[in-house]
């Protein structure tokens, strides 16, 4: 079959349609990936590793006037949904015309077509083109169920549920419905209301890339919505040789702690502040550090022999040797650490963060959420200092690491999609 790819966002957003298209194309499918990456970077080699064609569209805007006003804008937020409105409006927006070319052009070449669910656009192309549509979420927090309520609402009852999720989803209109209609007018197609059920999940396939001990199955989840574990992908995508200062490093003393923030180095415009607050909270805490941050573009930072300086590095190269990890809670991080069998320290930032970090506590496997507003070394310290201490919560943590370890992630997508498209498709 051929099968059309697009997503956007960061790298929790795309790696995962990298690990995907990847799956389909070891099983033999004609694959392309369309992308547009919200830091800018360039994902390209990963399809020459995994033998399908990666595009790039949009440039987002990161001049420091931009970044100032978004941060201070998303400072003031109070409500992940205000945040999910700031980013879109800074870095998806501007960028729609493109991304919808890109998606016509997917459609017109593929006889299926997989998008991520907020990229909406791809939606509308392959509804126009007649083409069947599968979505993919990275976490449950937006799949509704009368057994839990929405995210972030006070939890009073099973009866009150329903109530809160059309609340969700009326907010979700208000959110996407202007831009989603715009675009839909265009093209001629017929306005939608309700925009989280009918734009946003697919009813043909909803493939939700989270591992099933955060993201357990609801009774009242219809068959459409499929857990299938983090799509991960393979060592051969990612070549690299860890530098022998590293490795010196990791062999020479107890196992470090890892501190990065991911993604969020790209949309603070302090990250000399911040870089420092990691650092100074790893010397607090008494512990061996490995701190990635983009020391390239900071002021220089005195050494420590306790410190290790990461620009960059794979994580799976890094987490089996770490005690616990300190990141922002984002998708891709979060199941790294999983994975991996680590404790977490979450510092989120913006939108799902909250969540992840609040689930990895509710597991038992991180602290309680610390947030980017309010953090100071100490309290980070402190953190780090509560998780190397309890040893029941390694041991959690290696629990949820081998119920990881047995599920297919992109492999179990790529069979879902192969048996709908056999089965209900006849493609």
């Amino acid at each position: 079959m051929k099968i059309g790819l697009q997503t956007w966002g960061s790298d929790g957003d795309i790696r995962p349609f990298l690990a995907l298209a990847g799956a389909l194309r070891a099983r033999g499918h004609d694959v392309s990936l369309v992308l547009t990456s919200v830091d800018n970077k360039d994902y390209r080699s990963f399809g020459r590793e995994m033998d399908f064609p990666v595009s790039q569209v949009g440039v987002a805007n990161h001049d420091g006037e931009t970044l100032l006003r978004f941060r201070d804008e998303i400072i003031k937020a109070t409500n992940s949904l205000k945040q999910v409105e700031l980013i879109l409006e800074y870095f998806y927006t501007p960028l729609i015309p493109e991304m919808f070319e890109a998606a016509e052009k997917l459609c017109r070449e593929h006889d299926v077509i997989v998008g991520h669910f907020l990229n909406t656009v791809v939606q509308t192309a392959a509804e126009k083109a007649g083409k069947p549509y599968v979505t993919v979420m990275m976490s449950h927090l937006s799949v509704y169920s009368k057994y839990s309520p929405v995210f972030g609402v006070p939890d009073i009852g099973r009866w009150m549920n329903p109530c809160w999720w059309r609340l969700m989803h009326f907010a979700m209109d208000r959110l996407l419905g202007v831009e989603v209609n715009r675009l839909r007018a265009q093209v001629g197609l017929p306005r939608v209301k309700h925009i989280a059920e009918t734009v946003m999940i697919s009813k043909r396939l909803n493939l939700i890339a989270e591992t099933s001990a955060l993201a357990q199955r609801q009774p009242d989840w219809p068959d459409y919505h499929q857990v299938c574990g983090a799509f991960t992908l393979p060592d051969s995508a990612e070549p690299w040789t860890m530098p022998d200062d590293l490795k010196k490093f990791m062999e020479n003393g107890e196992p470090p702690v890892f501190i990065g923030l991911g993604s969020m180095f790209s949309i603070d415009t302090e990250p000399a502040v911040i870089t420092k607050i990691l650092v100074d909270a790893a010397m607090l805490a008494g512990c061996r550090a490995i701190v990635q941050a983009p020391w390239d573009r900071l002021p220089e930072f005195p050494g420590h022999r306790r410190i290790y300086k990461l620009l960059k590095a794979p994580h799976r190269h890094i987490f089996p040797r770490c005690a616990a990890i300190v990141h922002h809670g984002g998708a891709g991080t979060t199941h790294a650490a999983l994975l991996h069998g680590c404790p977490s320290i979450v510092i989120e930032h913006i939108a799902d963060q909250a969540f992840f970090g609040a689930e990895l506590h509710r597991l038992g496997v991180a602290p309680k959420v610390l947030h980017r507003r309010t953090i100071t070394a100490k309290k980070l310290a402190q953190a780090i200092k509560s998780v190397l201490d309890d040893q029941e919560m390694k041991k959690r943590a290696e629990t949820v690491r081998e119920v990881m370890l047995k599920e297919k992630g992109a492999g179990r997508a790529a069979e879902l999609i192969e048996e709908r498209c056999r089965n209900c498709w006849k493609l």
